[in-house]
């Protein structure tokens, strides 16, 4: 995948979303400050065709293509977000969860949406990844890692005031340390699994589950 500067970055999302109302553009904004986007972008395949799931505003959608993908998939049920993220030509913006998309992709991405899911659901979710992989494709979640306390406490407080706010959906703080995230990947049929820890630099214990 072809990188992008930092700044390039910011000056894509600055324009992408500068005719949202204020709120969303504050919103967007500390999403791409805090989180480590442009790091995950690195481990799409050249050329990606993408499925990113509770993509939000789709901040990621938008820098998936300016690195190179040929399409993206932006799939998020929060229908406030859904009308303000200012589609552009190759990406295709659903409402709905992953039943709503038909087709194989090379990539499968999740950003801070698992933790929102009971844990019983995190199996099924992971087979049905793994059956819209094309062959040699990677499912990457982007999680915070539990096992790191102190941060993860500095997340759960912030996690509690968007609750309050409205700024997210769901109720569950589902967390699991890496072996246990392994296991699971493995048994939904994945043959390989690795990690990267990519909060260097960030308040929060950022974590990268690469699968395939």
């Amino acid at each position: 995948m072809s990188s992008i500067g930092y700044f390039q970055a910011l000056s894509l999302v600055r324009r992408t979303f500068r005719k949202a109302p204020p709120a969303t553009r504050f919103h967007v904004l500390g999403r791409f400050l805090s989180c480590p986007f442009l790091r995950v972008l690195d481990y799409l395949p050249p050329g990606a065709l993408v499925l990113d799931l509770g993509a939000g505003h789709g901040i990621f959608a938008h820098l998936a293509l300016e690195g190179g993908a040929r399409g993206v998939a932006a799939v998020e049920p929060d229908l406030r977000k859904i009308f303000l993220t200012f589609p552009r030509p190759g990406q295709r913006v659903v409402a709905g969860y992953l039943p709503a998309v038909s087709g194989s992709f090379d990539a499968v991405t999740l950003f801070d949406v698992l933790y929102r899911f009971p844990r019983s659901e995190w199996d099924g979710l992971f087979r049905a990844v793994r059956e819209r992989l094309a062959p040699g494709g990677v499912f990457l979640i982007k999680e915070l890692d539990p096992e790191n306390r102190l941060k993860a406490f500095w997340n759960r407080a912030q996690e509690r005031i968007s609750d309050r706010i409205g700024l997210t959906l769901g109720e569950a703080f589902s967390y699991e340390t890496r072996e246990q995230i392994r296991e699971r990947l493995l048994r939904a049929g994945f043959e390989r699994f690795e990690v990267a820890e990519i909060g260097a630099g960030y308040p929060h214990a950022h974590i990268l589950y690469i699968a395939s």
